[in-house]
């Protein structure tokens, strides 16, 4: 009999634990695919600013330059900045959905602890502890929307920026 109750307090402990490190195996995919964006953004501040530099430097005192130096210089200077709200909205997102991974640990670690002890407020503190790391799941999203959010209107400025050139520079 005392095997039974043994072998049901073992499956209702693997029960409890299983949320956790399934929020936890979520986290990580999320946060593989918010690194890639991370990367992404980092690298294409890199490519703008040493365009900037690049086109800053071809710049000669006693010429002025074309339409079209001033106009891709006028996008990236537009540019840059709005990619450094986005690479700081996504920086903000992975730090945060990191943080819920570590909640969702140290949720594990309170669990086991409510198995070995006999206080009945640890089984609350479960619970308290499973809804932070949720919500720090819920923020790193909401964060993650208004980035993509953004990202999409940086793509649409600089396309219609680029359609409405017409010919500007072009020889005739």
């Amino acid at each position: 009999m005392s095997e039974v109750l043994l072998f049901q307090n073992i499956n209702s402990i693997i029960q409890l634990i299983i949320a956790p490190v399934v929020l936890i195996t979520s986290c990580s995919i999320f946060l593989n695919g918010l690194l890639t964006r991370y990367a992404a953004v980092n690298d294409r501040m890199r490519l703008l600013a040493r365009e900037r530099l690049k086109l800053g430097f071809a710049i000669h005192p006693d010429t002025p330059p074309s339409p079209l130096t001033v106009e891709r210089l006028h996008q990236i200077c537009y540019q840059l900045p709005q990619l450094l709200r986005r690479h700081n909205l996504l920086r903000d997102s992975v730090l945060i959905g990191y943080l819920a991974v570590l909640i969702f640990v140290a949720d594990m670690f309170v669990i086991a602890l409510a198995v070995f002890s006999s206080l009945d407020w640890i089984g609350g503190m479960v619970l308290i502890i499973f809804l932070i790391g949720v919500a720090m799941l819920f923020i790193s999203t909401l964060l993650t929307l208004i980035e993509v959010w953004h990202s999409h209107r940086a793509v649409s400025y600089e396309i219609e920026r680029v359609i409405g050139l017409e010919n500007l520079g072009a020889p005739s």
